[in-house]
């Protein structure tokens, strides 16, 4: 049999204490309440006598709905050895956690100052997420987002392992910092069951000429503002980090000037201008910027619009014969990394450009073992000069010989 359950005051150094257990307190958690006087302290004591006394013959009762849903309820819970109680308190700790959480909207504007002082690539990214989360979690609070809504969103704003990863790990990034104190807006544990996607290393891939004319006239057709850049990253071999550092007085009639602080070496080099390069911008000369507004954007707008598996959110808004959706078909293929470099690459070895100045001009760090590797052999004399004398307005250009 239970002992009875007393409720005998305590002097103490704070004042008349009353022990009062977990299964009676109205916080579901052990109490202990102070009074200033032992008279105080008495009349609460005898008050928490008749409502245990009264609790029993509430239990008894109970109105048939009440005991009907309670049953139903223990019996949901039975499989998984979770009490009636420890259920209603998860909730109430859930409910608690929404109350004080931040949306997601308000969350994402401290974070953005909080990372703002980071570099351009790192705050470019942060950008793209917040866009993101902001369209597919309006007016949500951050704690009553769902790890399975979360993997929703990844998958549908990446294309492919590497893209997936990399939001993921910016995601994971924002989550962990609105869990900590004082803010303590979400569950730090969210993500963590996401698992990283396993990205194949392949062997280098290079687009051919057919893949690298679809893609120059979609660039044409749809953004012109991007055909430079594009131009740019296949005749010359830049880094597309490199080219997005260039400013219109790095580009002259005799070739492009990489300095230090813009190449990822950092070794300031020059490139010559090649011809065909030199034939785009006669058709598309730079004003006042080199990439336009929206590059990232537009730059895989362009990707998609060719037909790689690239995600998007502007080709939905093109007036387009078939009109397209953000996320790519399963089918489609994917966009091979470093794609325009290495088909540059190809193209200059495979038209007798010098070993030297090519690890020069490109900025290879690997010497010229891992140029013979991956580089010579891997492209036909014959589908090279088809890349080399693609030019503006579908064109083409003179045959002319690499320098």
């Amino acid at each position: 049999m239970a002992k009875p359950i007393r409720f005998t005051p305590k002097n103490s150094p704070s004042g008349w204490r009353i022990n009062i257990p977990a299964k009676i307190s109205e916080t579901g958690k052990r109490q202990q309440v102070f009074y200033r006087t032992q008279k105080l302290a008495l009349a609460a004591a005898e008050d928490l006598k008749r409502k245990v006394e009264l609790f029993g013959v509430q239990t008894r009762a109970i109105s048939p709905t009440v005991a009907e849903q309670a049953t139903a309820a223990l019996n949901l819970l039975e499989p998984y050895g979770i009490t009636l109680l420890e259920a209603a308190r998860r909730i109430a700790d859930i409910e608690s956690m929404q109350r004080r959480s931040s949306t997601i909207e308000d969350a994402l504007k401290d974070y953005e100052k909080a990372k703002s002082g980071r570099s351009e690539r790192h705050t470019k990214s942060i950008t793209y997420m917040s866009r993101h989360l902001r369209e597919d979690f309006a007016g949500r609070a951050m704690s009553s987002i769902t790890a399975e809504e979360l993997q929703a969103h990844l998958e549908a704003h990446t294309s492919g392992p590497v893209a997936f990863n990399g939001k993921l790990r910016y995601l994971t990034g924002l989550w962990r910092w609105a869990a900590k104190p004082p803010r303590e807006w979400c569950n730090p544990d969210t993500l963590k069951h996401l698992e990283r996607r396993e990205a194949i290393t392949s062997e280098i891939s290079t687009l051919s000429a057919k893949e690298t004319a679809t893609l120059l006239t979609n660039a044409e057709k749809h953004f012109p503002d991007t055909a430079i850049p594009f131009a740019i990253a296949l005749f010359t071999g830049m880094r597309m980090q490199e080219i997005e550092r260039l400013k219109p007085e790095d580009i002259a009639p005799e070739g492009i000037t990489v300095s230090q602080g813009k190449s990822k070496t950092k070794q300031r080099r020059f490139i010559h201008m090649p011809d065909p390069l030199a034939a785009w911008l006669a058709v598309y000369p730079i004003t006042y910027c080199v990439c336009p507004p929206n590059w990232s954007r537009k730059k895989k707008a362009v990707r998609r619009l060719a037909g790689w598996k690239v995600w998007s959110d502007i080709v939905p808004t093109l007036k387009l014969k078939n009109p397209m959706k953000a996320k790519p078909p399963e089918n489609a293929p994917e966009w091979p990394q470093n794609a325009l470099r290495h088909t540059a690459a190809s193209v200059a070895l495979a038209l007798g450009k010098d070993l030297q100045t090519l690890i020069f001009e490109h900025g290879h760090s690997g010497g010229t073992e891992m140029l013979r590797k991956h580089y010579i052999g891997r492209m036909p004399k014959k589908e090279a000069q088809a890349i080399w004398t693609l030019g503006p307005k579908g064109k083409k250009l003179p045959t002319m010989k690499i320098a």
